[in-house]
C-alpha cells in the first residue's frame, strides 16, 4: 500500500532510470488503452472506461514528470501547463468519438466490426492520401494543418518526456 501512496503523491524525487521505465510504460498503456475506443466497448460500457483510464494515466504522468523536474532543481508548472493541453486534446477526441458513435444521431454504433474495420482502413488510407498525394489546393493545407494540430499534444508530451529525463539529477 505505500508502494501505490508514493506513486500516487507527487512529492518526492525520481531518478533518471526509474522515470524512463515508469515513462515507457505509461506510453505503453496509453497506447493500449485506445481499444477502449473501440465500437464494441463503446456501445457496452460507453466511453467511462477510455476516461478513467486516461485520467489515471494522465495523473501518473504528471506525478512522474514532477518529481522528476524536483530531482533536475526545476519547478512543475511546464508539466502541469502540457497535462492541461493533453486533457485539452483528449476532451476533443472525446466529443468527435461521441460525434461519431451517437447512436441516435445515426452515426456507426459499432454492431458490426467488420464494417468498423474497413471504415478505419479506409480513414487511414484516406489521411494518408490526402497527406501525401493530391492536392485539393487551400483545402489540402487546411486539412494538413489540422492533423498537425490533433498530434501536437502528443508530440509535445513525448518531447517533454526524454527532455525531463535527460536532465541531471541535483543534490
Amino acid at each position: 500500500m505505500n508502494a501505490l501512496a508514493s506513486f500516487a503523491s507527487p512529492k518526492g524525487r525520481i531518478a533518471r532510470k526509474p522515470f524512463a521505465l515508469g515513462m515507457l510504460a505509461l506510453y505503453v498503456a496509453g497506447i493500449a488503452a485506445q481499444a477502449l475506443l473501440l465500437g464494441d466497448v463503446i456501445s457496452r460500457f460507453g466511453l467511462w472506461p477510455f476516461v478513467a483510464v486516461q485520467t489515471a494515466l494522465i495523473w501518473a504522468w504528471l506525478v512522474l514528470h514532477i518529481r522528476r523536474l524536483r530531482d533536475a532543481g526545476e519547478g512543475p508548472a511546464a508539466a502541469i501547463g502540457i497535462a492541461l493541453i493533453y486533457i485539452l486534446s483528449l476532451g476533443l477526441l472525446l466529443m468527435l468519438v461521441v460525434f461519431f458513435t451517437n447512436p441516435d444521431g445515426g452515426g456507426p454504433v459499432g454492431d458490426n466490426p467488420a464494417s468498423d474495420a474497413a471504415s478505419a482502413t479506409l480513414l487511414v488510407l484516406f489521411l494518408f492520401a490526402i497527406l501525401f498525394k493530391p492536392d485539393f489546393g487551400v483545402f489540402t493545407t487546411i486539412l494538413k494543418g489540422l492533423i498537425l494540430i490533433a498530434f501536437m499534444p502528443l508530440a509535445v508530451s513525448l518531447l517533454f518526456s526524454i527532455r525531463t529525463g535527460m536532465r541531471a539529477s541535483v543534490p
